[in-house]
């Protein structure tokens, strides 16, 4: 591969001057929600401002699950290189994402885990797994490859029918829908995986003809290499750990959307069933879905107290109370105090 192709391009090196800077340096030491993003990109406008692209790849405009779209709707099999200096900003996907670490070494945030891949590291992540990628050196090079649905037997027939670890992957997302989080090889520099990869990686810059079926028979005979020599080191997360990586996420929407999210609403973006949402907030949190937005609401209410001149009559109607009464009767119950008595105690204490 041309080592032009490796250089850093505007974005990255504009976002390195950033990460280098003491007080944004920081931000890098563990991933972020979309929500957290966006306010951040509200505040600075040094930073890569992503939210158009957010709005337009992921489900319902909420930041969370990568849907195919305009940019990737071309193709059943999308390669890129992953964009280094850029935030760790959590995500999961509705297809498949491969990740291979060609130079370097990257941070994969996977269910509340930092998990550090090196040079010929390769990762299956699963269709709904929450995980935010994290690149800070010049020489990271980090291929990120994206197979829908349809790509699995339009170019890997054979797939769902191999007795292997890569094969009920596979199987589980295609039929069962209960895949393995994710799957983590080991390849050491494998050299036949390595020319691969960087094959199909000018397959898909150039796009000649059929570079999809030439890309396809590379990942293919890559599955194949890892089956036959890696299986032994592959790393398998608890699939129950999973569903706990989404209450992140989840808390994050409830308090940026507190005056309009219903716990339907909730399930449909986040695929879950209401019952099953109910109880993975309850279980995750020690409180029910009205609790958690009740705190949100007020929560929101004491940053207005703190840094507005509205009234308490006009913090109560924008945070969604009936009227003031209602606010403070709710923040009796949760606070412990009235909410004129909890803004003077708080300026105390200051």
């Amino acid at each position: 591969m041309k080592s032009e192709q490796f250089h850093l391009n505007e974005v990255e090196r504009r976002n390195k001057e950033i990460y280098l800077s003491e007080k944004n340096k920081e931000l890098y030491t563990a991933p972020m929600s979309y929500e957290e993003y966006y306010r951040l990109v509200s505040t600075n406008t040094q930073i890569e401002d992503l939210r158009a692209f957010y709005r337009d790849t992921t489900k319902n405009g909420t930041g969370l699950t990568i849907v195919p779209n305009k940019i990737y709707a071309q193709t059943n099999i999308f390669l890129a290189l992953h964009g280094r200096y850029s935030y760790p900003i959590l995500h999961n996907h509705d297809f498949v994402e491969l990740i291979y670490v060609l130079k370097g070494s990257c941070t994969n945030f996977i269910n509340g885990k930092a998990i550090i891949m090196n040079t010929g590291d390769f990762c299956f992540m699963a269709p709904s797994t929450v995980h935010a990628m994290l690149a800070v050196n010049d020489n990271d090079v980090i291929f990120n490859v994206l197979l829908h649905e349809d790509s699995f037997t339009q170019y890997f027939p054979h797939i769902l029918t191999r007795r292997d670890r890569i094969g009920n992957f596979f199987k589980n997302i295609s039929v069962a829908n209960n895949a393995t989080p994710y799957l983590l090889f080991k390849t050491k520099g494998n050299e036949k995986i390595m020319n691969r990869m960087v094959q199909s990686f000018h397959e898909f810059t150039d796009k000649n003809l059929f570079f999809e079926d030439l890309i396809g028979a590379y990942v293919n005979e890559i599955f194949i290499e890892l089956s036959r020599c890696f299986t032994p080191e592959t790393l398998i997360e608890n699939s129950e750990k999973n569903a706990a990586a989404f209450i992140h996420p989840i808390l994050n929407f409830i308090k940026v959307n507190y005056n309009t999210v219903t716990l339907k609403g909730l399930s449909d973006i986040f695929s879950y069933s209401e019952a099953y949402l109910s109880k993975l907030i309850k279980k995750n949190t020690g409180q029910n879905f009205k609790q958690i937005v009740e705190i949100a609401r007020l929560e929101e209410a004491k940053y207005l107290m703190q840094n507005t001149d509205y009234t308490l009559t006009e913090i109560s109607q924008k945070v969604g109370y009936f009227d003031s009464s209602h606010m403070n009767k709710n923040f009796v119950k949760l606070v412990g105090l009235p909410p004129n008595k909890w803004l003077k105690q708080s300026k105390n204490e200051i």
